[in-house]
């Protein structure tokens, strides 16, 4: 009999204070973006830091948080240890709640 392990859960989504935190935490160096293999046209880490917790979204953050595909690119080069995969999760949550359209 063939047994199948069963893979450990990771927990991506963060509470909003955890997120705040993360994102109090960046430096703004821009390594995430750079890494990541979704951005498609310019952003900014501030802008997406911004619009990440609070506020509209604007289109081209819409527009990249939608390509994201959560394969933690972002992760190993940030310089302080972000899970900026996470932050992007709550993005996208955000997104939905709000039905922002393009």
């Amino acid at each position: 009999m063939l047994r199948m392990l069963k893979p450990n859960a990771i927990i991506l989504h963060k509470t909003r204070p955890q997120v705040g935190q993360e994102i109090q935490a960046c430096i703004g160096c821009n390594e995430c973006i750079l890494a990541c293999p979704a951005v498609a046209e310019p952003i900014t880490i501030d802008m997406l830091n911004r619009e990440t917790l609070s506020g509209s979204i604007s289109a081209p953050i819409a527009r990249f948080a939608r390509a994201c595909y959560q394969c933690g690119a972002c992760v190993a080069p940030c310089p302080v240890g972000l899970h900026r995969d996470a932050m992007m999760l709550w993005l996208k949550v955000r997104l939905l709640s709000m039905g922002a359209e393009e």
